[in-house]
């Protein structure tokens, strides 16, 4: 994802849009996988020697529930930031990498199917979200 910059005028904001496949941004890890393209808007803005964007993407995720396993999926989006010093030698800003990790930092430590998911029983594994198990 290259954002050339001949194609910038200074102080005139213009818009780029990007649709990256996630095995391109290597952005699957273990319980967490990006089940559509990552769509991505990128608002530029070159003031002299700076290039600062405006960053929002999307995408379907797909994870498995830390307490009960079960798979989810749902939109996951996020805005941001980026800001970028030029040089004269500078024709294109390669911001790909950039946006894999603010993608992945994103990313929930342990993700949940819902904000009160009971997970699973200790003894005898049941599902506590489909209702009580037969534990004492």
């Amino acid at each position: 994802m290259k954002i050339y910059l001949a194609q910038l005028s200074e102080d005139k904001e213009h818009v780029f849009t990007f649709r990256q496949e996630p095995k391109e941004l290597d952005i699957d890890v273990p319980g967490i996988n990006a089940s559509s393209p990552v769509e991505i808007r990128a608002e530029a803005l070159r003031i002299q020697d700076r290039l600062e964007l405006a960053i929002s993407l999307e995408s379907r995720v797909t994870m498995q529930c830390s307490r009960c396993l079960r798979e989810t999926e749902f939109t996951f989006t996020k805005n941001f930031r980026l800001n970028y010093s030029l040089t004269k030698q500078d024709t294109a800003i390669d911001i790909t990498e950039d946006v894999r990790q603010e993608l992945m930092l994103e990313y929930p430590l342990r993700p949940l199917c819902k904000p009160d998911c009971k997970g699973l029983c200790p003894k005898c594994g049941e599902n506590l979200n489909e209702g009580d198990c037969k534990c004492a």
